[in-house]
C-alpha cells in the first residue's frame, strides 16, 4: 500500500493556514457584511432623528474601519437607547475588529436577544469565542446562528468553515505525538467501508501505534472478521479483553466471534448485555449486523428477531436503559451507559464530567451538542476527546454537504468541496476546480474570487492568483483572503512596497493578526525603516510567533544594529542561532540518511 493519509499531512512550515474569506471566523462573509452594512438604519434605529443621526455617522465610521472613532459613537447610542439592534451589532462587531473580543460579549448577546430570528450576532459571538479560546462558546454560537436563521446559506459555510479548520487544528495536535498518530490513522479507516483491506490495515497500523485507545481493538477485530480472518479477530479479541473488557466495541466483536463459531447463545446474551447498557450502541450493532451471520427460523430470541425485522419494529432499542440506577458519572462511562450519562445534569466546571458527557453525546449520534461538551473536556483526555471531535466535525461536514447537495445549491457545493479539498487535502488542483466552478454559477461573489486566487497562488500561477485576488476586491475592498494572497505573492517577489500597500489595508481590518504583524516588520525592515520592523516584530516575538528557523529573529538583529542598539542585537542574532541549529538538528534526526 501507499502511504496513508496521515503521512503526508504537514503543512508546509512558514507557510500561513488559508484565510478562506466567508466561513472562517475572521470574517462571516460578504453576504452578511453587506447585509448589515446596507440595513435601513431608519428602519432599525430608535424614532429620535439625533439618534438616527449619530448611527448613520457611526455606519460611516464602521465602514471605513475607523473603530477609534465608530466605538466611542456607537457606546453612545446604546447607552441612549439600549434596545438598538444595529447599534449593539455595530459596537460588537467593532469591538471585534479592534482586539477587543471580551467588550464585545455584551452587546452582542443584547443584539441577539433583541432579534432571536437573526443569526448575525451569534455568528459573531462564536468569532468572540474564538478569539478568547472559549471554543466551546464558539460551536455552540455558531450552532445557534444556523438554527436562528433557518439554516441561511451564510451561516451554514460558516459552521462547515469552522468544524473544518477545527478538524485541521486537532489533526496537527495528535500528530504530534505517536499516540495521537494512531488516532488519525482510526479517522482515516472511517472514510473506508466495512469490509475494505484498507480499512483493516489503517485500523491495525492505529492499534500499533496507539495500543491503548479505548476500543480500538475490538474495532481492528470487527474489520478482521469482516475480512474473514478469525485467527487475527480472535487475537483482537484477546487483546480487547485484556484491555477494555466492558467496552461495546469489545461486546460487539465477542458477539460476532460466537455467532461465526455458531454459539448463538453467547452471541445473544452479549447482544442484549449491549443493549440494556446503551439502547443506541445496539442499535448501531444490529445496523451493520453481516448477513451471513443470522441463524436459521430454530433459534428464536428478541435478538435474532430484531435481526430480522426492521430496527424501527424492534423493541430492545426502544426500550430504556436497565440497570445503573444512582451511579456516578465515572461508573456510567466506564460502563457504557450513555444514555443515562447524558440525561445527568449539566456539569459547571469539571473537564472530566464534561468529557464524559461529550463522550456520551457523541456515542449516542448527537454530535451536535457534543461537540462543546468535548471542548470543554478536552483536557481530560485530549487523545479520545480529540479522536471524538473530528469524527463529529467530518460528520457534520459530511451532513452540510448532503443538505446543500438535496436543495440543489450547487455553487455552495462547490465551494464547499474546494474548502475541503484545500484545507484537508492540501489538494490545490481539485480546489482550484471546485471554485472555477462556484465563481462560474456567482461571479458576483467576492469571496468565491479570494478562494480562487488562492487554489491558483498554492499551484504556483502567480498571472491568475493576481486576476482572482483583484477581481475579488473590486467586488469588495475589504476582502481579507484576498489581500493577504496578493501580500503573499508581494513578500514572495520581494516587492516589499506592493507588500506594504496590502498588509497595511490587512492591518486597518484585523489590527491584531499577529502574521500581518510579523510581516510588515519583515516589509518595513526590507525597505529601510528600521524603527518601524522593530516595532512590529518585537511584540508578536515576545509573544511566541514561531520563528522555527530563526529568519525572524535575525531580520530584528538587523534592524537593531541599525538603529544602534547593539546589546539587542546580540540577543536577537544569537537567538537566531540558536534556533537555526535547532532546526538543522532536528532535520537531521528526521532524516537519517540525508547525508
Amino acid at each position: 500500500m501507499g502511504r496513508s493519509r496521515v503521512e503526508s499531512l504537514r503543512w508546509p512550515r512558514g507557510l500561513p493556514f488559508p484565510r478562506l474569506a466567508g466561513t472562517t471566523l475572521a470574517t462571516l462573509g460578504e453576504f452578511l457584511a453587506m447585509a448589515l452594512l446596507s440595513a435601513p438604519i431608519a428602519l432599525l434605529a430608535d424614532d429620535s432623528a439625533a439618534i438616527d443621526a449619530q448611527l448613520s455617522s457611526a455606519t460611516a465610521l464602521h465602514q471605513r474601519a475607523d473603530y477609534a472613532h465608530s466605538i466611542p459613537l456607537l457606546k453612545s447610542i446604546v447607552e441612549q437607547s439600549p434596545k438598538n439592534y444595529l447599534a449593539n451589532l455595530l459596537l460588537g462587531e467593532d469591538l471585534l475588529r479592534s482586539g477587543s473580543p471580551r467588550d464585545a460579549i455584551v452587546p452582542l448577546q443584547a443584539a441577539s436577544e433583541l432579534r432571536p430570528d437573526d443569526g448575525a450576532p451569534q455568528a459573531y459571538l462564536a468569532q468572540a469565542g474564538e478569539a478568547l479560546g472559549d471554543l466551546a462558546m464558539a460551536s455552540e454560537a455558531l450552532e445557534s446562528a444556523v438554527a436562528r436563521s433557518g439554516a441561511e446559506e451564510q451561516y451554514l459555510m460558516a459552521w462547515a468553515g469552522y468544524c473544518l479548520d477545527r478538524f485541521h487544528m486537532l489533526e496537527m495536535a495528535l500528530l504530534a505525538s505517536k499516540a495521537g498518530e494512531g488516532a488519525e490513522l482510526r479517522i482515516e479507516a472511517q472514510g473506508h467501508p466495512e469490509g475494505s483491506a484498507e480499512r483493516e490495515s489503517l485500523l491495525a497500523q492505529s492499534a500499533a501505534a496507539s495500543p491503548e485507545q479505548r476500543g480500538i481493538w475490538g474495532e481492528l477485530g470487527v474489520a478482521q472478521l469482516a475480512l474473514n480472518k478469525l485467527p487475527e479477530a480472535r487475537a483482537s479479541f484477546e487483546q480487547a479483553r485484556r484491555r477494555d473488557p466492558g467496552g461495546a466495541e469489545t461486546t460487539r466483536l465477542q458477539s460476532l466471534i460466537a455467532a461465526k463459531d455458531q454459539d448463538w447463545q453467547t452471541a445473544s446474551e452479549r447482544l442484549l448485555d449491549l443493549g440494556t447498557r446503551s439502547p443506541s450502541e445496539l442499535s448501531l450493532v444490529l445496523g451493520s449486523w453481516p448477513a451471513s451471520l443470522l441463524p436459521g427460523p430454530e433459534i428464536t430470541g428478541p435478538a435474532w428477531s430484531c435481526l430480522r425485522a426492521s430496527k424501527e419494529n424492534c423493541p430492545l432499542i426502544a426500550a430504556p436503559p436497565q440497570g445503573g440506577e444512582g451511579l456516578p458519572p465515572q461508573d456510567l462511562f466506564a460502563l457504557g451507559r450513555w444514555e443515562q450519562l447524558k440525561a445527568l445534569p449539566v456539569p459547571r466546571d469539571d473537564s472530566s464530567a464534561w468529557f464524559w458527557r461529550g463522550v456520551a453525546l457523541a456515542r449516542t449520534g448527537d454530535c451536535t451538542q457534543a461537540i462543546p461538551a468535548l471542548e470543554r473536556g478536552l483536557k481530560a483526555d485530549p487523545l479520545e476527546a480529540g479522536y471524538l471531535l473530528q469524527s463529529c466535525f467530518a460528520s457534520e461536514e459530511a451532513r452540510l454537504e448532503e443538505k446543500l447537495s438535496q436543495a440543489g445549491n450547487q455553487a455552495a457545493l462547490h465551494q464547499l468541496r474546494g474548502d475541503v479539498a484545500l484545507r484537508l487535502r492540501f489538494d490545490a488542483a481539485a480546489a482550484q476546480k471546485e471554485y472555477a466552478e462556484a465563481v462560474r454559477l456567482r461571479p458576483g461573489k467576492p469571496g468565491l474570487q479570494a478562494r480562487l486566487a488562492e487554489s491558483y497562488k498554492m499551484l504556483g500561477d502567480t498571472v491568475h492568483a493576481r486576476q482572482a485576488a483583484l477581481a475579488a476586491l473590486a467586488l469588495n475592498p475589504r476582502e481579507a483572503s484576498a489581500l493577504q494572497t496578493l501580500a503573499q505573492m508581494a513578500m514572495t517577489d520581494r516587492d516589499y512596497a506592493e507588500a506594504l500597500a496590502r498588509l497595511k489595508q490587512l492591518a486597518v481590518l484585523e489590527p491584531r493578526d499577529p502574521w500581518t504583524q510579523v510581516q510588515l516588520g519583515v516589509a518595513y525592515g526590507q525597505l529601510g525603516k528600521p524603527d518601524e520592523a522593530v516595532s512590529h516584530l518585537v511584540p508578536q516575538l515576545a509573544s511566541g510567533y514561531p520563528d522555527p528557523k530563526g529568519a525572524l529573529h535575525a531580520q530584528l538583529a538587523r534592524a537593531l544594529r541599525k538603529l544602534g542598539r547593539e546589546d539587542e542585537a546580540r540577543q536577537a542574532s544569537a537567538e537566531a542561532t540558536r534556533l537555526a541549529n535547532q532546526a538543522l538538528e532536528s532535520h537531521d534526526r528526521e532524516n537519517p540518511d540525508a547525508h
